[in-house]
């Protein structure tokens, strides 16, 4: 289980020293901060704030995409690419593990050595075969350190279904699984094609599923609600998968592709 401290109020929380990681320039996001905890420990961790924000935004969304985090890293805390879910010092904060590491995203073509691709497809096995999927697994959440080691963070999309779901948790389960395995597909495209597998690439040439445009497409709605420019790029991405696919061209866009996902 996780190691929860209740020491940590809301009072102590406000107290701490921190850095700003993200602080949300719109009302609908957490401000992220670094910080010691225990003070003294040497121990780094990242909270996840909505306290700033409106009620309604806390109610309504903040602290359902908080729960579902904790859930989610509580049930995975034995992995050791998940980060330890550390304290909840109210229902608007979450105190979690720092991970240090690289994006995935920022390695070229041939860089990110085969280990750290294993390490990444057995972490997505292990977590669907527990119910647990992540549902925002792209090249900016999944970090690589220097010894090669693998965390997958920011879990606010996470969803908890259970070992065994039934009836309609379960059809909800597959359909998440499956974004997982098609953000994994894609993953292993931009950096190890040869990888691929075959159930893999049929996968990736099907195209998107009609759960996978519908998120898609609440996205790029909450990227204009938060007052961002949203690119729509992502609805011409299918050609260039095939393209990718048929082609194995060793000078594709890795960035162009990306940004397309």
């Amino acid at each position: 289980m996780a190691n929860t401290h209740l020491a940590l109020t809301r009072a102590a929380l406000e107290r701490l020293p921190k850095t700003a990681l993200h602080v949300a320039r719109n009302g609908s996001k957490a401000d992220v901060w670094l910080a010691e905890w225990p003070t003294g420990s040497a121990r780094r961790v990242v909270i996840k704030d909505f306290a700033r924000r409106p009620l309604v935004v806390r109610v309504l969304g903040g602290r359902y995409s908080l729960l579902r985090e904790w859930r989610a890293m509580v049930a995975l805390d034995d992995l050791p690419e998940v980060p330890k879910a550390i304290a909840r010092p109210d229902a608007d904060a979450i105190v979690v593990e720092h991970r240090a590491g690289t994006p995935i995203k920022e390695f070229a073509r041939g860089e990110v050595a085969p280990g750290v691709l294993e390490k990444i497809e057995a972490l997505v096995a292990a977590m669907h075969r527990r119910g647990v999927t992540h549902g925002d697994l792209h090249g900016a959440n999944i970090l690589v350190n220097e010894q090669g080691a693998v965390a997958l963070i920011d879990w606010a999309t996470a969803g908890f279904f259970g070992d065994t779901p039934r009836g309609a948790k379960a059809a909800s389960f597959a359909q998440w699984r499956a974004l997982d395995e098609r953000a994994l597909a894609k993953l292993k495209l931009l950096h190890a094609p040869q990888r691929v597998t075959p159930h893999e690439r049929e996968i990736l040439l099907s195209g998107p599923s009609g759960f996978y445009r519908f998120v898609k497409r609440l996205r790029f709605l909450f990227a204009i609600v938060r007052g961002k420019k949203p690119s729509r790029q992502w609805m011409f991405a299918g050609a260039e998968v095939q393209r990718l696919l048929q082609n194995s061209e060793p000078n594709a866009s890795k960035t162009d592709f990306e940004e397309k996902h």
